[in-house]
């Protein structure tokens, strides 16, 4: 099948995320498939107008692309307008079969989708107003709220108008989670049978196997692999870790943003507790989640996240999760089975569940072999491909 995706931005575009990363892993594992996807995505600087990258093939679309793009950029210019010139161009001589839309990227198609009569699944991430209460709730500074504020026209303008589009315009909604589901039907009153959930999946993980117990001897170690920024919550799990009461343990944060230079005076206080590692290519994570270097994952956000890339990663590397009860996390986590889910900002709980595992070596291996055997059972790419294989099959038929 020949297929079009919509993504605003890619991991050829220097800073990205869960979204990229399934976007790049659902494209490939595609096209290892037997299919042909070309993605159509905003051009930067540095990139060509083409490229092909592990059988997928990128086209860069000149576009002016800015957060409140519908009032900064003129509409014949903006993404919208434009991934829709450069697709109906292109199909021509291309004649795609479907188009699969990365949250609202496909507005543009969707918006003339009589003139294709393509099938069209667009799959989100999230919602807007889930995004808006994440920076009401993520930093309660003056600065912070007023940040806030001042994107609430550009949020509700989305929230009326794109996002209703892309759900209503689209045959089938792909959502990364129950949690996002639900969300959007709340939303945007779209029909229960049109929303599918579908959770993120990745390849299996090669790790290392550990003999004895973990944490047994020395520190217990722990892992958190995510942007630097306050809405993430490590800032504060930073703190708790550098805390005198916190010596038996080490913390090593993969990732960038905002808090680099904060997390950097945290961790000169910490007595070589607390490493910062910088930002990683994805082969460099992926050896990272491994039970023969950390004892736990922990994913302190405060965002209400679609459904974490991260979570499965580091159960496929045998680690339990401590995380808070936020958004998708509980589609990933079962709690005391794989790990623990937390009310959201109770850090003291937080921290009493890694002083649990600490005391516990042997629970603390039992909850990361349950959590591979449920990444295993539910989170493989090969059952995200099947999954969105069968929805593409039953739209042509």
């Amino acid at each position: 099948m020949k297929i079009a995706v919509f993504i605003k931005s890619t991991t050829f575009s220097g800073s990205y995320g869960g979204l990229e990363t399934q976007n790049k892993l659902l494209c490939e594992g595609l096209v290892s498939r037997g299919h042909k996807v070309t993605v159509f995505t905003p051009r930067f600087a540095k990139e060509k107008e083409q490229a092909v990258e592990n059988g997928v093939k990128y086209i860069f679309v000149d576009c002016k692309t800015a957060h409140y793009s519908s009032v900064t950029v003129s509409k014949k210019d903006g993404w919208v307008e434009k991934s829709y010139e450069v697709f109906r161009e292109l199909q021509k001589t291309e004649e795609f079969e479907l188009i699969l839309g990365q949250s609202s990227g496909a507005v543009g198609v969707i918006r003339h989708k009589e003139e294709f009569g393509l099938p069209i699944v667009s799959i989100s991430h999230g919602t807007k107003i889930g995004e808006l209460q994440t920076k009401f709730k993520s930093d309660s500074s003056i600065k912070g709220l007023l940040r806030a504020a001042l994107d609430l026209p550009h949020v509700l303008k989305n929230f009326f108008t794109v996002q209703r589009e892309f759900v209503h315009g689209s045959d089938v909604v792909v959502a990364v989670s129950n949690s996002v589901k639900k969300a959007l039907i709340d939303e945007t009153f779209v029909e229960d049978a049109k929303v599918r959930v579908i959770n993120n999946g990745i390849k299996p993980l090669k790790v290392e196997t550990v003999d004895g117990e973990r944490g047994a001897v020395g520190k217990f170690r722990l892992l958190y692999v995510g942007q630097l920024i306050r809405s993430k919550g490590i800032g504060k799990l930073a703190e708790i870790v550098a805390g005198e009461d916190m010596k038996d343990f080490t913390l090593d944060i993969v990732g960038a943003g905002d808090l680099q230079e904060e997390l950097g005076a945290i961790s000169g206080k910490s007595e070589g507790r607390i490493t910062l590692r910088g930002k990683l290519d994805y082969a460099e994570v992926l050896r990272m989640y491994n039970p023969a270097r950390f004892d736990a994952f922990v994913f302190p956000t405060s965002r209400l996240e679609g459904f974490p890339m991260v979570l499965v990663e580091a159960m496929f590397g045998q680690l339990p999760v401590v995380a808070f009860d936020l958004g998708g996390v509980s589609d990933a986590v079962t709690d005391g089975e794989t790990g623990y889910l937390v009310t959201p900002g109770k850090f003291f709980v937080f921290k009493s569940k890694l002083n649990g595992l600490k005391s516990d070596p042997e629970l603390a291996r039992k909850l990361g072999v349950n959590a591979l055997n449920k990444a295993t059972e539910r989170f493989t790419l090969d059952k995200m491909l099947d999954s969105y294989e069968g929805i593409f099959k039953e739209l042509k038929s």
